[in-house]
Formats: C-alpha cells, sequence, structure tokens
C-alpha cells in the first residue's frame, strides 16, 4: 500500500486528438460543399448548352 501508482494524466492528450479530428472532419465537409456547389454550377451550364443546342437546330 505504501507505493500506490497514481494514474498518468492525458487529458490534455485526448482534447488535442478530438479536436484535430474534428477540424479534419470539418474540412472535409467544407471541401464537400464547395464541391457540390461546384457540381452544382456545371449542372447547370450544361443544361443551358443543352437548351442553345435546340434552339439551332429546330430554329425556333
Amino acid at each position: 500500500m505504501l507505493l500506490q501508482e497514481v494514474p498518468v494524466n492525458t487529458f490534455n492528450y485526448m482534447l488535442l486528438g478530438f479536436s484535430a479530428i474534428l477540424g479534419i472532419m470539418a474540412l472535409f465537409l467544407i471541401s464537400l460543399v464547395v464541391r457540390f456547389r461546384n457540381l452544382y454550377r456545371d449542372l447547370e451550364q450544361l443544361e443551358g448548352n443543352d437548351v442553345n443546342e435546340r434552339t439551332y437546330t429546330t430554329g425556333f
């Protein structure tokens, strides 16, 4: 009973690890939002080109 071991305090490392994981996840979500925004912009441009091609071929 004289030599009781004290648990090591690793709470700061746990917080650092969780904050790093949350930061990486936030960057990933921001990347997904930007990619989907660009995807919808490209889709609108392609649909606009499709309408323009129809007007040239039909003459209306």
